[in-house]
Order: C-alpha cells, then structure tokens, then sequence
C-alpha cells in the first residue's frame, strides 16, 4: 500500500492529472492514523525536497492554470486537515504551492489558521521556515493576493476584506518570525529585501487607507489611532528593531546600501500625514548613526535623500520637523552634506526651525505638549542622548575648545541640540560632559545658542540641592558662581530682548487687526441686491450662487475679526504682564548680602578644597606608612625566623658532637680494658637467664593445665605474673647478649672506630663554629629589621595623627560651608524663581503674539477669499448684465411701428 501511494504522490509531483485524482481520492478515504503511516513512509524530508524542486518548475503555473479544479480540491485537503502533519507540510515546503493554486477565501483561511498557531506555540517554530518567510514577502508585493478572476466574480467588499484578512495573517506571521526566529531566519529576512517589502507595504496601504488601526507603545509608534501606518506592520518593524538592538543601524545602512531611499521615496507623498511624517523620521533616526549617514547622504542618491529631509521639514507635524532637525544636525556635525553651499542652506533651516519651536516653551497647549512628549523619546536611549550631546558640543569640539565665530554652521546644529536638550529636562548626570561649557555659551555664542544655553542652566540650578553637594574635587560654588553670571547675563539679554520684540510685534498686529476692521466693516454694508436662498434654476442663478457665497465670507469674516481682537485682547495682557514685570528681584541689600556670601564661600570652599587635597595626601602617606611598616614588620619576622632556625641547627650539632665525644670514650675504654672477665661475666649472667626462662615455660605449662582442669582463679593471676617475668627476661637477655657482642670486638678495632668518631666529631665542631659566625650576623641582620620596624610604626603613628589634624579641619570647613550655603541658598533660589516665572511669562506671550499673528493671518486669509468672491460676483453681474443687454436689444429691436 505504502509503495502505491508512493508512486501516486511521484505522479503528483510530476503534475501527472490522472494519478493526482487517484491520489486525492485514496487521501479523501484513509483515517488520520493511515495519514501519518503514509507521510512517515515517505519521508517528510524528501517530501520537503521534492516539492521545494517542484516549485522551481514552470509547469507549477501550468499545471494550476490548467487543471484549477483539481489542483485547488488537492491542496484544499491540506488546509483544510485537522491533522498536525499536514498542518506541517503546509507551513514548510507544501507553504507555497498550498498557496499558490487554492482561491483566494482558502488562503485567508490558511494564513489565519498559521497565523493562530503562534499563539498556541505548538507548530510556531515553524513560521521561521525559509519558504515560509519567503512566501510572507512575496505575498506583501502589489498584486500579489489579486486574482482578475475571483475579483471580477466576488463582491467587491467581500473581496477586499478576504485580502485584508490574508495581509493581516501575513503580516503577524512575520512578526512572530522576526520577534521569536533565530537568526538565520532574521539574516535570510533581511537577505530577501524585507525592511524594503514592509516599507513598501505600508506605503502602498497608506495611500489606500489612511486610516490605520489601533496604535502600539513601541520604537517608532507614538500617534493616535487612524492617523498613521499600519500597526501591524509597524509592529514587525519593532521586532526586528528589538532583536537587532545595537545591530540596527547597521542593516539599515545595508538596505539604503542596496537601494533602500527608493523605497522611502514611495512614501513621499503621504509626509502631509503626520502619522507617516513621525514614523519615517523616527525610523531613521533609531538607526542615524555616522554608517548610516554615510549610507544616505552618498553621492549617487545624495539629492533624493536631500529632497526627503526637505519633505520633513514642511510637513505638518511638529514631532518630525524635530526629528528632521535632529537628522540634519548631526549631518552638519560629521559634515555630510558635502560642500558649503548646503551646509549654509541646511543652517538657515535649522536656525528657522529652531526660531519656530523655541515659541513652544512652557506652553501647555496639547500640541506643544506632544511636541515635549516626542522630543523626550529621541533621547532615551543612551546611544541616541550622546548623539543629540555631540551636536550640542560641536562647535568647541571641532574647534580645539575655542568657540567659532557665530555664522558657522555648527552653531545651528548646536543650537537646535541645546533647544532639544532643555525640552528633554534630563537629570543633570546626563548633562556632565556638556555643563561645564555653559557658561561660556551662554556668552560668547550666538544669541539663540546663548539663551538656551542660559535656560538650560536655570534648569540646571532649579535642580540643585538646598543641602550643599558634596564636592569632592569640584569647585561647587565657583561652578555656581560661573553659572549664575553667565545665567543672568543671557536670559537678561534673551528678556530684554523678547520684550522689545513683543512690543514691536503687538503694535504691528494691532495694526494690522485695526486695517482689517475697517476693511471688513467696509464689506459689512448690505448689498443693494441680495441672496433670496432660492435654489431653483433660472436665468439669474449663477448670480444667485455666488451671493450666498459672498454673504458666507462676509459672516466668517466677522467671526475671525472677533477672533483676532480676542488674540489680541490676550496676547496684550500677556505682553503687558511681561512689560510691566519688575526685574529687580531682590533689593539691593539683599543682592549685595548674596555677592558677599558667594564671596565668603568661595573663600571658604577653596579652603576646604585645600584641606581635601591635604587630607588625600595624608590619606596617601598614611597608606604609605602602613605598607611601609608590614614591610619592616614582615621583614623582622623573617629575620626572627631565620635566627630561629640557626639556632636550632647549631643546639642539634651540638648534641650530635656530645653524644659522639661520649662514644668516643666508651670505644677507648673498652679498648684499654681486659673485657675477658666482663664476657665471663656476662655470659654466666646470660645462661642464668636461660636457666629462668626454662623454669618460667615449666610452670607455665603446669598452670596451663591445672587451668584447664578447674579453671583456678590464682592459677591465671600466676601465669599473669609469670609472662611479665618471662618478658623482663627476654629483655635483659637482649641487652645482655648486645654487651657481650660488644664486648667480644677487637681492641684494635675500637682503637680504629674511636679514632674515626673522635674526626667526625671534630668536623661537626668546625661546622658548628661555622654557624655561629652566620648567626652573629643573623643577629646583627634581626635587630636592624626590629629597629626599621620600630621607626616604621612611630613614623605611622605621625602619619596618623597628621591625618586626624587634617580629617578635623576638612570637616571644620565642611560644616562651616554648609552653614554659609543653607544661608545663601534661600536667596539664589528666590532669584532663580523669579528667572523661572519670567521665561514662562516670556513663553505665554510669545504664544500669545504667535496666536495673534495666525489669527491676523486667517482673517487675511478671509479678505482675500472675500475678495475672489466679489470679483467672482462683479464677473457674474457683468456676464448677467451682457445678457439683459442683449435681451434688451433683442426686445427694442423688434419693429412695433406697424401695430400703431
């Protein structure tokens, strides 16, 4: 059976019809456990091959175009199985051709049912297949999903909504790819074009249906719902973004490499939507790093990439203008551009777009409230932050630390920076590298630079401690003293500044609000011919239209002068406010009182500085000293130790030579002695020993067996006694057959022995007094050690009390600092609160006259309509008039003399 339904399923492959019916047929009737019998007999790996070959194969599209019924009822059976296998087949190799010849509702089907298996996570693996990956792509171009046929015969709207389905799978299938594949399947996503598929996609949707679907928190997400691209789309974006991490900017710089500022040029169009505005600027700027600039800017598409940071700059949304000026900073900043001609250009943008957004401020309207949001996620990675603190830095940085002249263009990246690093309000760590340079901006830079520069150190100084901070080796208070003067100097200078021009400004727009009263009470005059409403056709309707539309204007142009002398009215109050503000914000006393205290801290910090530098010193000699004194200390325990072990080696060559001298003397003794009586001696003593011993094993034996008879109690305590007489026997037969063997050597011999021990003992003699000439020295050598150790310590002990002395007065200092600070502080953050409320007085009438400005411009705006539309009527009274004439002739020439 498994070799006939190996053959059907060979013919199949090879598109053989009549065995394809057989084969679908046998699949129709078999059970879900002859299914997997079949499928493992021939081999799930061979299928895979064999039907990846397949693909290749032109006749594929032969054979569905051909035989569509049959084809379509074939793969139907695959998508629509309940059995896991098939499901298998179908997400690996069988993917494309399942989708290739089934109809369009059977593939929505399938995408959604491969879609679906990622949540459950039981064949998700598998949507990281190549082919599947692939075919996702594919299934993204244009036209792709379209069938003219199926089209044609299905209801549009059904249609329409069995491709979107297919998509949306489509779309979450690659997502779930990207966010859980590995990265083979990322390399081989990226390897087909895929960022370049996706942008497409989302373009082309776009301009389809502008309104997208619910938004996400992600990278590149941050509009409203309906307002943008594809959410899900996006979201495969993020994935990628996400996984790729540090790694981003280097596959986008590859896909602008391969072609990539084509696909952004499809999305040209849509950059009136502030949707698709923000996406691609944050988009770019996520990966702007020096590679992809590089990428972007490169000669054979350098125009096309101008044209789109051009689009960015005048398109509606504010969030990627910022982000355009961001991009377009750090262009100027690794000079990308080119050559000087669009460096200039690109300057003045920025110093305009820079002018724009500074009106924003402290205002709390929604929009200028977005704006503040979108800035604050530029810089939230630490990658992104020190892109923006590299603009800002530019200008010195490239420079050798002196400030250019203040036309360079690097100013007005810096410029742009600074305003994005004070609407970003990033904790002050983030801002060390750029702070000390502040106050030199703040007043040899340009006006612009020098006033954000000072805004941004009033930030700065609104964040610090009422306690002092500890200084370590900084000069807090000169660092406040720098930033306080150069902080009043640019924002009395940014105040007066803004004042004057405010001033200015509401008197023209007052004036120009008082030409456009009189002008529209001019046009409020009742025409001598009016509007009746009515609709119905005649000869006078033309006319009749244009009139009520002329009435129309006439009524808005009330409402936007009304408009304008609400502006003005606000914007007046707002400006008065600014004018009439006092800038004196402490009295002179108190002003003089504050100078003195800075003084006297400033004396007093360079005091204790003084002392922290002594008290590090002291703190350096004193980890000296004890380092010293564990020298000297281990230095005279070694010394001891070696000593030590002299000694020992000379007490034991003495008790070597002692021992050998009374050796010496025993051999001699013996030599000089007649040793026959001793050995008379000796041996009787020895066979009396003998004698013993033999009577000992008798009476044992005796006792043994009276022991085993009646088992006595004294027989055992005798035969107790009797072994330790045995064993004292045994010992002095021992000793006393050594002495006889002693004492049976040649004198001769002793003679020879002695003499031999009496040299050795000599030799040990000599070695001896060798070793007590090296131990005077060992001594010598210990008590110089013990002496530098005892220097050593009182030298720590100095050591010591020099850094209690300076430890005392640091912290003398200290105190007295803190007090002068507590006392100070109060009055500087007064001063800085006053500055506060005049840059957010400063701000609301810069909004006020920004609003009345627009409110001037609308009712320009209305006139000039007004304007079209009464020229428009004086056309239609004159064409109308050209008519009555005629009518008129035509009627007075008719000849009516003949009727008198």
């Amino acid at each position: 059976m498994s070799g006939e339904r190996r053959k059907l399923f060979n013919d199949f492959i090879n598109f053989s019809t009549k065995r394809g019916e057989t084969l679908l047929e046998s699949y129709k009737n078999s059970t879900e456990e002859q299914d997997k019998k079949v499928l493992s007999l021939l081999g799930a790996q061979q299928i895979s091959e064999e039907l990846q070959n397949a693909l290749e194969n032109p006749k594929t599209h032969e054979f569905a175009v051909s035989r569509p019924g049959q084809s379509k009822k074939v793969m139907a059976g695959f998508v629509r199985s309940e059995n896991s296998l098939d499901v298998t087949m179908v997400s690996t190799a069988t993917f494309q051709a399942a989708l290739l010849i089934t109809e369009l509702q059977n593939k929505a089907s399938l995408l959604d049912r491969l879609a679906k298996s990622a949540m459950s996570k039981r064949e998700a693996y598998r949507l990281g297949h190549p082919a599947v990956v692939k075919t996702c792509l594919r299934l993204l171009e244009e036209g792709a999903l379209k069938d003219p046929e199926q089209e044609a015969k299905a209801d549009a709207a059904a249609f329409a909504a069995a491709v979107g389905e297919a998509e949306t799978a489509v779309v979450e299938m690659l997502r779930f790819a990207l966010a859980s594949g590995n990265e083979a399947t990322r390399q081989f996503f990226l390897q087909e074009k895929g960022l370049g598929v996706l942008l497409r996609y989302i373009f082309r949707k776009g301009k389809k249906e502008p309104k997208g679907h619910q938004a996400m928190d992600s990278e590149i997400d941050g509009q409203e719902p309906g307002t943008g691209p594809d959410q899900r789309a996006r979201g495969v974006l993020n994935a990628l973004i996400k996984v790729e991490a540090e790694h981003f900017p280097a596959v986008m710089a590859e896909f602008l490499q391969k072609g990539g500022i084509l696909d952004f040029q499809e999305g040209l169009d849509l950059l009136q939507c502030s949707g698709f505005a923000d996406f691609i600027s944050k988009l770019l700027w996520i990966a702007w790093d020096i590679q992809v600039q590089q990428v972007f800017f490169a000669e054979a598409h350098r125009l096309e990439a101008l044209g789109l940071l051009s689009k960015l700059f005048v398109c509606p949304s504010k969030g990627a203008r910022v982000c355009a000026g961001l991009l377009l900073a750090n262009a100027l900043c690794h000079a990308q551009l080119g050559d000087r001609e669009r460096e200039a250009q690109a300057a003045q943008g920025l110093r305009q777009l820079t002018e724009e957004m500074a009106c924003c401020g402290e205002s709390q309207e929604p929009e200028d409230q977005e704006v503040r949001t979108f800035v604050a996620g530029l810089g939230q990675s630490a990658e992104r932050f020190t892109r923006i603190l590299t603009c800002a830095q530019a200008p010195w940085q490239q420079h050798h630390g002196q400030l250019p002249d203040e036309e360079h263009p690097l100013w007005a990246g810096a410029t742009f920076s600074l305003w994005c690093l004070l609407r970003m309000r990033p904790d002050p760590a983030r801002l060390a590298d750029l702070r000390p340079a502040l106050p030199a901006v703040a007043q040899g830079g340009p006006p612009r630079a020098r006033w954000l520069a000072g805004e941004l150190l009033l930030q700065l100084q609104l964040q610090v401690s009422a306690q002092l901070p500890s200084p370590n080796s900084e000069a807090i208070v000169e660092m406040n003293i720098q930033e306080r003067g150069a902080l009043e100097f640019a924002l009395q200078e940014m105040f007066e500044h803004t004042r004057s021009g405010l001033h200015s400004q509401l008197s023209e727009s007052s004036q120009v609000i008082e030409t456009q009263q009189r002008l529209i009470e001019e046009r409020q005059q009742p025409l001598p011919i009016a509007s009746n409403g009515s609709t119905s056709d005649g000869w006078h309707q033309p006319l009749e239209a244009t009139l009520a539309k002329l009435k129309t204007s006439r009524q808005e142009l009330s409402g936007a002068l009304a408009d304008a002398e609400r502006q003005r009215k606000s914007a007046e109050t707002a400006v008065r406010e600014v004018l009439e503000m006092d800038n004196s914000d402490l009295s002179q006393a108190e002003d003089q009182a504050m100078d003195q205290q800075l003084q006297s801290m400033r004396q007093t910090e360079a005091e204790y500085l003084a002392r922290c530098h002594e008290q590090e010193q002291q703190s350096s000699a004193l980890r000296s000293q004890e380092e010293e004194v564990a020298t000297a200390n281990a230095a005279m325990e070694n010394a001891e130790k070696v000593l030590q072990e002299m000694r020992s080696r000379i007490a034991s060559y003495e008790a070597d030579i002692s021992t050998q001298q009374r050796d010496v003397q025993n051999k001699r003794t013996m030599a000089s002695s007649d040793m026959q009586a001793a050995r008379n001696h000796l041996s009787m003593e020895l066979e009396g020993i003998k004698q013993k011993q033999t009577k000992l094993r008798e009476r044992a034996l005796q006792l043994q067996a009276e022991m085993q008879g009646d088992g006595s109690s004294d027989a055992s305590k005798e035969m107790d006694r009797l072994k330790v007489e045995a064993g004292r026997l045994k010992g002095r037969a021992a000793e006393l057959t050594q002495e006889l063997q002693a004492a049976s050597i040649d004198p001769q011999q002793l003679e020879q022995q002695a003499s031999a021990a009496e040299s050795a003992v000599q030799h040990l003699a000599e070695q001896r007094d060798q070793l007590r000439g090296e131990l005077q020295g060992l001594e010598e050598e210990h008590s110089q050690a013990r002496s530098e150790w005892q220097q050593a310590v009182s030298s720590l002990q100095h050591a010591r009390q020099e850094k209690e002395v300076a430890d005392l007065q640091s912290s003398s200092l200290r105190r007295q600092l803190e007090g002068q600070w507590a006392s100070w502080h109060p009055l500087w953050s007064k001063r800085l609160q006053a500055w506060r409320l005049r840059s957010q007085a400063l701000a609301k009438a810069a909004r006020g006259a920004e609003l009345l400005a627009k409110a001037a411009q609308r009712a320009w705006d209305q006139l000039r309509r007004e304007a079209e539309l009464r020229h428009q009527t004086l056309a239609d009274v004159e064409a109308l008039q050209h008519q009555l004439a005629a009518l008129a002739h035509d009627l007075s020439s008719i000849e009516d003399s003949i009727l008198h």
